[in-house]
């Protein structure tokens, strides 16, 4: 072999080592790319597993007894808000201070308006218990909620707030569809699960149904996601005056007087189906009410019918849109009672007022921990002759807001309002606010 064929041989051998000896630890450092990423994959797995299994352990609670669950959790909610009312004259330390009332909103002719004030307050914030416990004839649920939000708050002292009950209910699921209810609660009549997110207490204050009352409900699974309730609820009637005469005093008429009346002797019926089609989540509910009264030497009785129809339809990309329209005999069950169910007539009987209300709510997820919600409420009455033009005629608000969660549990917010109430008269007048809120859920 000659010189130069033992020099090509020797420069192919050394370049086919030097070429081994590169790949070596270029595919060990592939390979270990590969199974950095591998465990990684791994490590998230068995994080979401870990987080999963934890909030199935919260769910189910701390086991007071065998068969026997408790949880127990709320919220601390601190507001603060800037008012500025544009006629009448506004009445001090009222409910309208620490969430929208819409039948306090001052009216007037503009004479009255004053400067921007602020309030603040944690009445809001709240606490629930829960149990579950399951027994041979199927698991029994019961939970108390409480808030802060029952009486007045002395500011001048220790500006102590004191509790007020919100919820006090049993819940026995006696079959895997079926279940029944007693205590207190929200009404059937309300699908509490279509109100929007917002700073203010409510926030479509004035065309949302919100009651919570005493009832027996009876639900069942229909299958597909829809289910059928029926309930028994507490009854109540609220009538204005009118020009009812309830007796004589020295020869001088006794008139009615504007008043919440407790002689129903039937509770209110209440239906209501939740539905679901495709994004769409829905319910429609209609209830019938005895409206009655009892005062002096005058008496009567009417039926009282409404509806509503309430929903949410979800977004591919996360946000949501939210709705409610009710009709008919509604009275304490809209707006706060804003208005009432009828008027006394000069010869005792009822006149009763129709009201239509609503609203509709947008919420858009800027990102992942901020977005904002964009709100119109509204109601207007078709009041009776004889409830005269003092009363209120229309209400509403819009709300904008943007709130920020840097957590799940942890929410800033900003909020801006502005809500009108209009007298049959025409008197009418408005709140614009500002609200700032910080919540921590646990």
């Amino acid at each position: 072999m000659n010189n130069k064929r033992k020099k090509s041989l020797l420069a192919r051998a050394v370049a086919t080592g030097l070429l081994a000896a590169t790949a070596v630890p270029v595919a060990a450092a592939a390979n270990m790319q590969q199974r950095v990423e591998m465990l990684e994959r791994e490590l998230a797995t068995l994080k979401s597993e870990l987080q999963k299994k934890e909030e199935v352990q919260q769910a189910k609670g701390v086991e007071l007894k065998k068969g026997t669950r408790f949880q127990f959790g709320g919220y601390i909610k601190a507001d603060v808000m800037w008012n500025d009312y544009s006629d009448g004259t506004r009445s001090a330390a009222t409910v309208g201070d620490d969430f929208l009332v819409p039948s306090v909103i001052p009216t007037g002719d503009g004479r009255g308006s004053y400067d921007t004030v602020m309030d603040s307050h944690v009445k809001h914030s709240r606490m629930w218990f829960k149990t579950n416990t399951a027994t041979s004839a199927g698991d029994v649920m019961s939970y108390v909620e409480v808030d802060f939000n029952s009486g007045g708050t002395d500011e001048r002292l220790t500006n102590q707030a004191p509790s007020g009950l919100r919820h006090a209910f049993l819940k026995w699921s006696y079959a895997a569809d079926a279940s029944l209810l007693a205590g207190q609660t929200w009404s059937t009549f309300f699908n509490v699960g279509a109100l929007p997110e917002t700073v203010d207490f409510i926030g479509p204050t004035s065309g949302t149904l919100f009651i919570r009352q005493a009832q027996v409900r009876w639900t069942k699974g229909l299958g597909n996601g829809g289910s059928l309730m029926l309930a028994a609820e507490n009854p109540s009637t609220s009538l204005y005056a009118g020009g009812g005469i309830v007796g004589m005093s020295n020869g001088q008429p006794i008139y009615a007087t504007d008043n919440d009346y407790d002689d129903s002797a039937v509770p209110d019926l209440i239906a209501r189906y939740d539905g679901k089609a495709g994004n769409l989540s829905y319910s429609v509910a209609g209830v019938m009410r005895e409206l009655s009264y009892a005062e002096g030497s005058l008496e009567d009785d009417e039926t009282g019918l409404a509806l509503s129809v309430a929903g949410t339809y979800a977004f591919d990309n996360g946000d949501d849109l939210k709705f409610m329209l009710s009709h008919g005999n509604l009275g304490r069950y809209i707006a706060l009672n804003a208005f009432r169910d009828g008027a006394i007539t000069a010869d005792g009987d009822i006149a009763l007022g129709d009201v239509t209300g609503g609203f509709i709510a947008y919420r858009h997820h800027w990102n992942e921990k901020l977005r904002s919600t964009i709100s119109y409420a509204a109601s207007t009455a078709d009041n009776p002759i004889a409830a005269g033009q003092g009363v209120n005629e229309t209400v509403s608000n819009t709300n904008i807001n943007l709130i920020y969660s840097p957590t799940k549990s942890l929410s800033f917010g900003a909020e801006y309002f502005v809500a009108d109430r209009e007298l049959e008269s025409g008197v009418d007048g408005d709140l614009k606010r500002l609200q700032i809120m910080g919540k921590w859920a646990f």
